[in-house]
């Protein structure tokens, strides 16, 4: 684990995480990178934002490589459970990292029931 970050279009994560699919020969291959919330007082769950001069933003959690997809799987699976219900949070830093606005989600995250 460790800071992980990347350019998105829109920084509501609907469903509270980023997940990418990728191909590198140095990292062994196939591999998944998920971008999760960080962990804030009173179990507030965040990321830092920046608005970018190209319209989108980079946003920053933390982040995880996984080389496996079983691994994927109960890596989610178990984010869920932690993320169900939850309000995120958005830090909108500038370019020194001080924090310049606080935004919270209008609806916790949630996700389809499986039947």
């Amino acid at each position: 684990m460790g800071a992980g970050y990347t350019e998105v279009r829109n920084y509501h994560m609907k469903r509270g995480f980023y997940q990418a699919k990728d191909y590198d020969e140095k990292l062994g291959g196939t591999f998944w990178f998920v971008i999760e919330p960080f962990h804030g007082c009173e179990d507030e769950r965040f990321f830092y934002v920046k608005k970018l001069e190209n319209g989108k933003y980079h946003f920053e959690g933390e982040g995880y490589f996984l080389s496996r997809a079983e691994d994927l799987t109960r890596h989610l699976k178990e984010l869920r459970k932690e993320l169900e219900g939850v309000i995120m949070h958005y830090y909108f830093i500038n370019d020194e990292g001080q924090v310049i606005k606080k935004e919270v989600s209008d609806r916790p995250v949630s996700y389809p029931k499986k039947e």
